[in-house]
């Protein structure tokens, strides 16, 4: 066998061995039942919401949201028209870790870790991995979210 084909095979080999533990690290992931935190808890909400994100509930992700009035979103039919419906791939994988809540008053940030699975090309990382702060505020006894209000990270 000479040199060129064999780093061919052997490139292909690579490949196929990534291929696999992708797939086998979606399927792992999938369906793995967490525990809810309760709903009067800004981790609660976070939690909350996005589970029906990945759910593709929007109008229940609606209703952990807050808008500032300036934004002019009153009901999820405003929401969806500002904002438009979220256009997801059926291959949309993503998980998100939880971080530290700091709560000051009647508001709170939830550090949350979003990994995004993306195939791309043989040498891309398929994972990316964000940090982002969800910001909330306690109005009416409910903690809802204030920023971000629109989940790009999940969209192709």
């Amino acid at each position: 066998m000479n040199s060129s084909r064999r780093w061919l095979v052997i490139f292909a080999i690579v490949i196929i061995a990534l291929v696999l533990a992708t797939v086998l690290l979606v399927f792992l992931t999938k369906g793995n039942e967490v525990d809810l935190l309760p709903e009067d808890t800004p981790q609660g909400v976070v939690q909350r919401y996005l589970i029906a994100l990945q759910d593709r509930n929007y109008q229940e992700a609606f209703n952990y949201l807050s808008f500032a009035p300036s934004e002019n979103i009153n009901s999820y039919a405003d929401w969806v028209r500002m904002r438009g419906v979220p256009r997801i791939s059926d291959e949309a994988t993503w998980k998100a870790t939880l971080g530290e809540t700091m709560q000051n008053g009647d508001n709170a940030t939830v550090q949350v870790i979003i990994e995004a699975l993306r195939l791309g090309g043989p040498f891309d990382n398929p994972v990316r991995s964000q940090q982002m702060s969800f910001q909330l505020k306690r109005i009416d006894g409910q903690w809802l979210i204030t920023s971000p209000t629109y989940i790009f990270w999940i969209i192709y």
